[in-house]
């Protein structure tokens, strides 16, 4: 009787590690920071150069931007922008719609957002987490993670990206959206 425990127990345990093997629950290699951000929403961000930046690197002149680029975390770029004619200024506010260059939406994961400068490349790490789906299809524990936010320190006297939620899409591909406009008028005397 033993023996057949010891056997049943030993089945469900190759059986779950299978399971969970098959089921794609291992993490990646995770960057030390990053922001989290909804398949559903969009990443707005913007160069930011503090007054530190000028100072350390001893220059009154802004660092212009030439584009951007998004890549996976092993480094396969999935989105070039580059803004035609001369670079724009670095209050541009630029917008990420988690699409690639094909157009589809990329799969949740980490994903390195680059502003390229006059000065040097500049990235924040971001993590997409699936925000459609509520459970997976296999049963090993898998489910839509939060999306918790681990941010990166301010570097001291270089340039940094802030992000941002830029829109919210619906899971169905339908959006509604209302404006309202009211304005204040003097009574009629």
């Amino acid at each position: 009787m033993k023996s057949t425990g010891l056997v049943a127990v030993l089945l469900v345990t190759f059986l779950s590690l299978g399971a969970w093997a098959q089921c794609g629950c291992e993490a990646p290699e995770a960057p030390d920071c990053y922001l989290a951000f909804k398949t559903t929403e969009t990443i707005e961000f913007v160069l930011e150069a503090p007054i530190d930046y000028f100072m350390m690197h001893n220059t009154s002149v802004t660092p212009s931007i030439f584009g951007w680029r998004v890549e996976t975390w092993d480094g396969t770029v999935v989105r070039t922008e580059i803004f035609p004619g001369d670079p724009v200024g670095r209050w541009t506010i630029m917008e990420w719609d988690l699409a690639a260059d094909n157009g589809a939406i990329v799969l949740p994961g980490y994903y390195n957002i680059i502003v390229m400068t006059t000065a040097s490349d500049v990235s924040y790490p971001v993590k997409i987490v699936e925000a459609c789906r509520t459970f997976s299809g296999c049963f090993c524990g898998c489910y839509a993670p939060l999306a918790c936010d681990n941010p990166c320190c301010i570097p001291f006297g270089e340039l940094y990206l802030t992000l941002s939620v830029g829109e919210t899409r619906s899971c169905s591909g339908l959006n509604f959206s209302m404006t309202f406009t009211f304005t204040c008028e003097e009574p009629a005397p």
